[in-house]
């Protein structure tokens, strides 16, 4: 986590990320110059990764063999929240011990971009996928006054390019 930067010190309102590796993919965080955290699967089913920054690591896991629902840890294995998502809708929810809730959802049906939303901050972040970009799957778009206000961004933008992960592999299951 040393060779992270922190999101205080970000700069720029679109972070890229990139896909390092074929067989074992992790993704990059990055504004092109500094990594602001990295997403690693450590299970070949993708059944957990791991989400690491400069504030902190978490793990990410499903809660049993057959649930929807995944468990936020710390590597302590202290459950810090919950991600739930809805059934017969396209809406995700995260619930964190502290209070924070959010829902992550595409707004509109066709469209490629994924957002974050908290009824009292309103539009935290959207995670825009790309089509047939192997290296840049995704742009992350952060608003800066944001970054100051909320100490789970970067969580958030982990999270969220791992559940469009998830929802991609879903996708090309059940195609």
């Amino acid at each position: 986590m040393e060779y992270f930067r922190s999101f205080d010190q970000l700069r720029v309102t679109e972070l890229p990320v990139l896909r390092h590796g074929f067989w074992r993919p992790w993704y990059e965080l990055t504004d092109g110059q500094f990594s602001y955290g990295k997403l690693t699967y450590t299970s070949a089913l993708k059944r957990s990764c791991l989400l690491e920054t400069a504030t902190g690591s978490w793990i990410i896991k499903r809660k049993g063999w057959l649930s929807r629902k995944f468990v936020v840890e710390q590597p302590s294995n202290v459950e810090i929240g919950m991600v739930t998502p809805q059934l017969l809708c396209r809406k995700i929810n995260l619930d964190l011990n502290s209070g924070f809730a959010a829902t992550f959802y595409n707004k509109k049906i066709l469209s490629h971009t994924y957002s974050w939303v908290n009824e009292q901050y309103g539009d935290i972040l959207n995670v825009q996928t790309k089509f047939w970009s192997r290296t840049r799957p995704f742009i992350v778009h952060i608003d800066l006054e944001t970054v100051k206000i909320l100490p789970a961004l970067p969580l958030l933008a982990l999270l969220g390019i791992n559940l469009v992960l998830l929802k991609q592999a879903e996708a090309a299951a059940a195609s």
